[in-house]
């Protein structure tokens, strides 16, 4: 590291840097200075890392919508809950394309999974009926 974080520090003011003795110190934004509390005056870090990959398809993330909102309307309503919750938080998603994608294969997962248990029941159903006859 070099020692040009020095020079690149304002000079002090009138009082030494501590500020107007008649105010006891402090600047006009009080205490912590304009950008409040963080930092000690310096504005909150960015995220170094730009938005990688591509975006999902906005229509796979409103099909795993549809397809939870559908399950849950028809039958297996409290498991397509998860499919409807994930599937909204991708469409939500707008900067991060691994997260939304994530979200997206989520909701596809809890979609089908809902699926399989209805089909299951239906399965055990259908041969509960026919073995009782």
């Amino acid at each position: 590291m070099t020692d040009d974080w020095y020079q690149q520090q304002p000079p002090p003011g009138p009082h030494g840097g501590y500020g107007d003795p008649s105010t006891g110190g402090y600047s006009a934004h009080g205490p912590y200075g304009p950008y409040g509390a963080y930092g000690g005056g310096y504005p909150p870090p960015y995220s170094p890392y730009p938005p990688t990959g591509e975006m999902p398809s906005q229509g796979s993330m409103i099909g795993a919508l549809v397809m939870a909102i559908i399950l849950m309307v028809t039958c297996c309503g409290t498991v397509s809950v998860i499919g409807i919750v994930f599937a909204a938080m991708a469409l939500g998603e707008k900067h991060d394309a691994e997260v939304a994608a994530k979200y997206t294969r989520y909701a596809w997962t809890s979609n089908w999974i809902s699926l399989g248990i209805i089909l299951f029941a239906a399965v055990l159903i259908g041969l509960a009926i026919a073995t009782s006859s």
